[in-house]
């Protein structure tokens, strides 16, 4: 069950922060960029993310219209061009641009809606009254399926993603939510790119939310995370067993990039960070969760700096 619930916890944990702020503050929303002429264009991470730096309104698109049931599209709207993978994913896009297809460890900012054959929709940024949530592409964020589709995608498209059981919640679903052996449809519009906040070294990083400065020469730093790699998501999961972690300078039974984080690390700060292998786990690899020569992906929390 601990990997099934996984299917929400990296979108709830960032939404349920970046809604409290928002609940907090007359602050406006967040800002997505879309860009017809070029998907090489970004936006720095610090400009989006942080909800009390910008005043500017994400354009309407179809998917923010699509509540009820996601059969409402099917009804009303045509398709531009049609792509089945080898997999088994068929993409139907219903806005295709032709910029150059997102990359592996890029940050996008999309908005969607996630429902089944039925009609039925089970998840969507509507849901946690986000106008977007940021996605790091490659990295199992959700299941096998959403990577393969996005690799495909680039800024601007709209579409909707057959994605086929096994590439999505397989035999066993998602406990009440989505039964066994059940196809997902994945309606997603890709509004922008988001450039990293630090990149150097083997270490990447955009930081979701800043936290606050705190002077103190001990630096036990508290913390949440999730980790996964291209090939395995979930490696490592605080919130599933509830146990945060802790950091104290020397100490060495973490990565060598995640150790360079935590070091400046900030009461309050949120990061989606990348570190390949050279900052990781190098040639050995990690049991049997990272596997020689991989980058992994972590989204940090620190709750507390002593």
């Amino acid at each position: 069950m601990k990997f099934l619930c996984a299917f929400l916890l990296i979108f709830l944990i960032l939404a349920c922060d970046m809604v409290e702020r928002e609940n907090a503050t007359t602050s406006p929303r967040k800002v997505a960029q879309n860009s017809s002429n070029s998907s090489e264009d970004s936006i720095q991470s610090s400009e989006l993310i942080d909800t009390s730096r910008q005043n500017i309104e994400i354009e309407d698109s179809l998917i923010s219209e699509i509540e009820a049931s996601i059969l409402d599209a099917e009804d009303d709207y045509e398709y531009v061009d049609v792509l089945t993978l080898g997999s088994g994913v068929r993409i139907n896009w219903l806005e295709r641009y032709r910029g150059r297809k997102l990359r592996d460890g890029e940050l996008v900012l999309i908005e969607y809606r996630l429902g089944l054959p039925d009609g039925k929709i089970i998840d969507g940024n509507n849901k946690m009254k986000m106008p977007n949530l940021p996605f790091v592409v490659g990295y199992n964020m959700q299941n096998k399926g959403w990577d393969l589709a996005l690799s495909e995608l680039c800024v601007g498209d709209m579409a909707k993603i057959e994605i086929p059981s096994r590439l999505a919640y397989g035999k066993k679903g998602l406990g009440t939510v989505i039964p066994p052996n059940t196809d997902n449809w994945l309606f997603i519009k890709i509004q922008g790119l988001v450039r990293a906040d630090f990149e150097e070294g083997g270490v990447k990083y955009w930081e979701l939310r800043s936290g606050e400065n705190r002077e103190t020469n001990k630096r036990k730093v508290k913390f949440h995370m999730i980790a996964s790699t291209k090939n395995k998501a979930n490696i490592f999961n605080t919130y599933a067993s509830n146990f945060p972690l802790t950091y104290t300078p020397g100490q060495k039974n973490y990565p060598k990039g995640l150790q360079q984080v935590l070091k400046k690390a900030k009461k309050g700060q949120q990061l989606f960070l990348i570190l390949q292998p050279n900052m990781a786990y190098g040639d050995k690899g990690y049991l049997d969760l990272v596997g020689p020569n991989e980058a992994v992906f972590y989204n940090l929390k620190i709750i507390d700096v002593e």
